[in-house]
Formats: structure tokens, C-alpha cells, sequence
């Protein structure tokens, strides 16, 4: 039987197990994904997975169910990764090849020196979007990764659209230029 995300909530509300349970099988890999883009761990990510499900827990009693249920789980999700990454901050990390990124459906071939120099193309890129100061990182983030809208991002940022578009702006020259100094992009 399928459930609609409002069923899900009703569920959750009620207190009803199955309706926890549901309602993370049909998130766990979206928020998993997020969260791995942010530790590029799979321990971490773990971790955070749980901490995610435990806000959503305490939280879903005063969610509002005529709202879409998704940003309220990409808000929660955004936050505890920015907290963990405040808390520890986390030096980078490069993404390996066990887990896969948006970034691996740009390219992928057989020949071996084209796959050698995607993967290194794919280092600097995600190595760049890492070094990007915390806000131009997470607004970087969500509309290219997880291809949210501007109104979007400012909800779950707490930010104006305009202040928006120049995190934008500015986190794209900037990993533009880190991507020249690193000889990736050509001018």
C-alpha cells in the first residue's frame, strides 16, 4: 500500500510506529545523500542519518501537515549537518568511489585516461564546493545538487532571495577561480 507524505504525518502523530518506520524508508536514502555531501562519510553520515531521524521524532507532533512535508525535511537535514560541520569542523575530505554524488552522472566512459582525469576534475570540484565559506557552500549545495529553487533555498537559509543570489554569485566565481588555479577550468 502506498502513503501519502500526509498519511505519513497523520501516522507520526498518532503515534503509530508504522507510520515512523514509512515514513524513513521513503527518506532514508534522500537524507542520507544530503548528508553525505557534507561529511564524505559514511560513519558521519551515518551519525548524522540518526540525529536527522531523532529531530523529525520530537518534531513531527508540531509540523504543520498542510505544508509540503519535503523542505520541512531538507531544513531539518541542512541544519544538523551546518551544526556538525560548526561543531567539528571537519577538515576536507575527498568523495571515493563507494558512494555515489550527482557529480558522477556528468561523465562516465570506459577509457581509462578519460575516466582518471573526470575523477580528478571531480576531486577539485567537490574539494573547491568544500572550501566555499559555510553559506555560499550550503546555497551552492541546494540549488545545484539538490536543485531547489531560490524561494527554497531562503526558507530553509532563513535568508531573503536576493541575499540568496549573491551567496550564488559569489560561491560560483569563487570556485570558478579555485578551479582555474587548480588548472581545471579553462578561460
Amino acid at each position: 500500500m502506498l502513503f501519502t507524505d500526509e498519511n505519513l504525518i497523520n501516522l507520526c502523530k498518532n503515534n503509530k510506529r508504522e507510520g515512523y518506520d514509512l515514513l524513513f524508508q521513503k527518506y532514508e536514502k534522500y537524507i542520507y545523500r544530503l548528508c553525505y555531501y557534507y561529511t564524505h562519510s559514511k560513519e558521519d553520515s551515518l551519525d548524522l542519518l540518526q540525529e536527522v531521524y531523532i529531530r523529525i521524532y520530537k518534531g513531527i507532533q508540531h509540523f504543520d501537515g498542510n505544508r509540503p512535508l519535503l523542505p520541512w525535511l531538507k531544513t531539518i537535514t541542512v541544519n544538523v549537518c551546518l551544526n556538525n560541520l560548526r561543531k567539528q569542523k571537519i577538515s576536507t575530505q575527498f568523495i571515493n568511489d563507494e558512494g555515489s554524488s550527482p557529480i558522477d552522472l556528468i561523465a562516465s566512459t570506459s577509457n581509462v585516461e578519460a575516466e582518471i582525469a573526470y575523477l580528478d576534475t571531480k576531486q577539485s570540484v567537490v574539494k573547491g564546493i568544500q572550501e566555499l565559506p559555510e553559506d555560499m557552500k550550503t546555497a551552492i549545495i541546494l540549488r545545484h545538487v539538490e536543485e531547489m529553487s531560490y524561494q527554497q533555498i531562503g526558507e530553509i537559509m532563513n535568508l531573503p532571495i536576493g541575499t540568496v543570489k549573491t551567496y550564488l554569485f559569489r560561491g560560483r566565481k569563487l570556485l570558478k577561480d579555485k578551479l582555474k588555479d587548480a588548472g581545471v577550468w579553462e578561460v
